[in-house]
This record gives C-alpha cells, structure tokens and sequence, in this order.
C-alpha cells in the first residue's frame, strides 16, 4: 500500500513537472502572422517596408466641406445608434471612388474605453478589384458627422495614407465620436425628429504609371585618336574629327587651333562634341566620363583633363578653351606638334543610358 502511493506521488510530480516545462517552453516562444510575398516582377519604386501597423495618428477638427466620397443619413438615429441593443453594424452598398469599389461601415458600439462606449467607422475595398498592377490602393481617409448647431462637420482625419491589399481590405478610427458628445444637445448631431447625417472622405492616390531606369556603362573604351596634318598651316577657326562610335552614340573631336573663347589668340581648345547625327529620345540625357589628351609623340608624358557632362543635344560639346597654352603646344620638348602634326584622343570611361517605361512593359521588366 505504501509503496503503491509512493508511485502515485512520483507520477503526478513527473507530470506536474512535465507540464510547467512545456508552459515555460511556450511562453518564450514569439508568435508571428502568416508573412506574404510580393511578385518579384514589381515596378520600380514600390520595395519599402509596410506600414500596416494600424495606429491612428489623427487630425480632428470642425470644418464646412461635406463628405467627398459617401454620406449616409439614419433616421430614428436614437433607437438605432445610441440605445443598446442596437446592429452591431451597418454597412453601406457599394460606392466608386478612384476606379475601386468601398463600403462604408459605422459600428454604433464599435469600441470601449475609461472614456466610455465610442462609434466606430471604417471603410473597406472591393478585394476582387485588387489585381494586377492596382493589387495595392493606397488611400487618404476622413470620417465626418454632421453638427447641426454649428452647420458644420465634425471631423476625424487619418494622417497616415493606408495601404488596402488583398490581405487588409478595412481601415478606419475605432474611436470615432464618444457616445457622451454624440448625445450631447451642444453640438446637435442628433436633430431634425431623431435624424443624424455620417460620412466618409477617400482620397486614393493614383499609381505612377510611367518611370525610367538610369544605368551606367562603367567599360573603359579604347581610345580614339586624332591626327591633324600640316597643323601649322590650319588657318579655320575650328577642325571637327570623322564621327565615331561609343556607348551606342557617334561622337567626334573638335578642335580650335588659335582658342576659342577665354582661350582664342593664347591656347588650343578641344571638345568632344555628341554628334548631329545622333538622335535620342525625348528627354534622354547622356552622362559622360572621360578623359582628352593632347598626345605627346616623343616620350609618351600626354596632357590629360578629365572631363565630366551631360549631353542632352546633338552637337553638344564638352571640353577646354584653355586645354593648352600655344606656347607650350610650339615647345619642341613637350612632343606635341611633330613633322607638324597634332595627335588628340578622347578615352571614354563611363556612359550613362536611359530606358524610359510605361505601365505596358510592367510584364517585360525584371526585378529591380
């Protein structure tokens, strides 16, 4: 018999001691929601963290302006909204506002809180018009009340913009109005043989629809070289090279051989020039890195400038007046005019190229 309790006694501690470890396993344990995937073919500009964390950050305040999107207008307001029990809640027909379907939704008891029993408002999207490119909506929102006494609105505005998806269809102020000021003969939300007037404000801000990716080739090319023959007898203000062809644009050297502008009369100036010939598309730009030299032909010391521009024009150039002084060009030492021939070079390091996108190509993109 002793014994027999004995083993009773060791059993129920090895279950008692069982089931608290289990208690203290799951209480460390962190549960989290079902996590959701977006399409890894997404437009541009939509990889931010999502701001569904529902908090309220509101503006409230009276204002003339009725209700932009939907209004709604009870009769027996008493007996329906303020006197328990009541519907639990009462939902709208469906309404079009930015090309979507919403409901709007007021929860007479909607809410508790040391201040009492509140009315709660909410909107919710059609789901079945979230697909494709507008599976997200994101939406400015504003529940109003109408105030008789003061022929005004009382107003609750989210500040926050909210994301409507598939997998969050309702948003909205679950501490609308406090029952106590709703009644209160002061404002007279309740007028008019026991009518009150609701509404809803939804500003749904549109979807970008068209974008453009700037990319950069960063491939050193290989230099283009330039000779200019019986360079001492050039007597036009500039000489512009055969065209070439770089990054998928022509281009050419120019060259002034008594200076142009601050350079005229005192030192070579040379550019590089986006040819005529080339065409681009509207708006298209082109962001050039490169290096000129004015190349010396005996020990190979050449005068090198960078250059860094954006070309947005056929016959665009980009270069230097002053690239080097006519003096220093004539010194024999320096190797740059040799049996009177000059020899420049451009070396592109770096193009950007624009591809510009509308909301057709969406399918042809690939991931950002």
């Amino acid at each position: 018999m002793f014994l027999n309790e004995k083993r009773n006694i060791n059993l129920n501690g090895a279950i008692l001691l069982f089931f608290y470890f289990f208690c203290a396993v799951f209480a460390t344990i962190q549960l989290n929601p079902i996590g959701t995937t977006q399409s890894s073919n997404a437009v541009p500009c939509n990889t931010r963290p999502s701001s569904d964390n529902g908090a309220n950050a509101l503006v409230e305040q009276m204002r003339d302006r009725p209700p932009n999107a939907y209004c709604v207008q009870i009769e027996s307001c008493t007996k329906l909204i303020t006197q328990k029990p009541t519907f639990q809640k009462y939902e709208t027909r469906p309404f079009s506002v930015g090309g979507f379907n919403w409901t709007f939704i007021l929860e007479p008891f909607g809410n508790k809180t040391s201040y009492g029993d509140w009315i709660s408002a909410y909107v919710a999207i059609d789901p079945l018009g979230l697909v494709g490119e507008t599976r997200e909506v994101y939406a400015a929102l504003s529940f109003l009340v109408y105030s008789k006494t003061l022929d005004q609105y009382w107003t609750s505005m989210d500040t926050e913009v909210r994301r409507f998806h598939q997998f969050r269809t309702t948003w909205g102020n679950p501490t609308f109005v406090q029952h106590g000021d709703f009644q209160s003969p002061n404002r007279e939300y309740i007028f008019n043989n026991d009518q009150c007037v609701f509404g809803v404000d939804i500003n749904v801000y549109p979807y970008f629809n068209k974008w453009e990716v700037l990319s950069t080739d960063k491939t050193v090319h290989e230099p283009n070289s330039w000779k200019l023959m019986r360079f001492s007898t050039l007597d036009k203000d500039f000489y512009t090279s055969d065209e070439f062809s770089v990054g998928g644009k022509r281009w050419a050297l120019k060259v002034y051989p008594n200076g142009n502008g601050t350079g005229e009369g005192n030192s070579l100036s040379l550019y590089v020039i986006l040819s005529g010939n080339t065409n681009l598309k509207p708006y298209e730009k082109v962001y050039v890195q490169a290096k000129l030299r004015v190349l010396d032909q005996k020990q190979s010391k050449h005068l090198e400038k960078p250059i860094l521009s954006w070309f947005d024009t056929p016959g665009d150039g980009s270069g230097f007046e002053q690239f080097v002084s006519l003096s220093g060009l004539r010194n024999p030492a320096r190797g740059f005019v040799v049996d009177d021939a000059l020899s420049v070079q451009v070396q592109f390091e770096s193009l950007s190229s624009t591809n510009f996108y509308s909301s057709n190509d969406a399918q042809s993109m690939s991931t950002f």
